[in-house]
Formats: structure tokens, C-alpha cells, sequence
């Protein structure tokens, strides 16, 4: 019996040591809402030599539209028609550039992402992020 009786002790010991540390740690795990952000916003195409024209598109098998630089001097590829036609998910963009010598690159490029730093749900939710600048290379 009084083996029983220290078992009983030390298992007890133990679940208060737990419900403590589960207490102070604030809880077992985070929720999440079901939420997917999604950016909608321009992809920054830049270029490491001065490109002559520029033409982009998202998804497989896309037509690249002529892209006109922004008034600030930026190439920026808006996520709407002619530039994509939905579905497509954008990941990459499709560029095909001249530079000012007449070599012309056509490929495929990864767009990466980074977050806003905003966290509506908490940090350990994620939450929304954007496009960083795509670096074309040219000649």
C-alpha cells in the first residue's frame, strides 16, 4: 500500500508541475483563423542595366503586354488583365526585355515574398505580406 500511496504523490507532483508551466506559458497552442492573405498589389520588376522595352505576364503559357514605367521611373507589373487572366496563383512573372544594346532576355522569374510585419491575428498566425522587388537579369 504504501508503494501505491508515493506513486499516487509523485503522479500528482507531476500534474501540478504541468498545469503549472501550461498556465505560466499562457496556454497549449494558438488558434488560427482559416484566413489566406493575399497580395493584389504590383510586382516591382528591376533591372540591373537599362532595359529598352518591357513586356510581362503571369502564369504558364501567358502573353506578355508592354509594361510602361511608372511615373516615379519604376517597372511595375499590375495583377490585372492583360498582365493576368485568371486563375492563375502568382508566384513568378514571365518578363521579356530588351536592354539599350539589343540583348533580349526572356524568362521566367520567382517572385519571393516578405511579410508587412502587420499581424492581425497575432504573430504566431503569420499574416500579410507583399511582393519583394523582382531582380531581372539583362546582358
Amino acid at each position: 500500500m504504501k508503494l501505491r500511496g508515493l506513486l499516487l504523490v509523485v503522479l500528482g507532483v507531476l500534474a501540478v508541475v504541468l498545469a503549472l508551466a501550461v498556465f505560466i506559458r499562457g496556454g497549449v497552442s494558438t488558434v488560427c483563423p482559416a484566413v489566406g492573405h493575399a497580395y493584389t498589389g504590383d510586382v516591382e520588376l528591376v533591372f540591373v542595366h537599362k532595359p529598352r522595352s518591357v513586356s510581362a505576364c503571369f502564369g504558364e503559357g501567358c502573353t506578355p503586354a508592354p509594361v510602361d514605367k511608372s511615373r516615379d521611373g519604376r517597372w511595375l507589373v499590375p495583377q490585372s488583365a492583360p498582365y493576368l487572366v485568371p486563375p492563375v496563383s502568382v508566384t513568378s512573372v514571365f518578363v521579356d526585355a530588351v536592354d539599350s544594346s539589343g540583348v533580349r532576355v526572356a524568362r521566367v522569374v520567382a517572385i519571393e515574398t516578405e511579410p508587412t510585419g502587420e499581424h492581425p491575428d497575432g504573430p504566431e498566425c503569420g499574416g500579410p505580406f507583399r511582393f519583394k522587388p523582382v531582380q531581372v537579369p539583362l546582358g
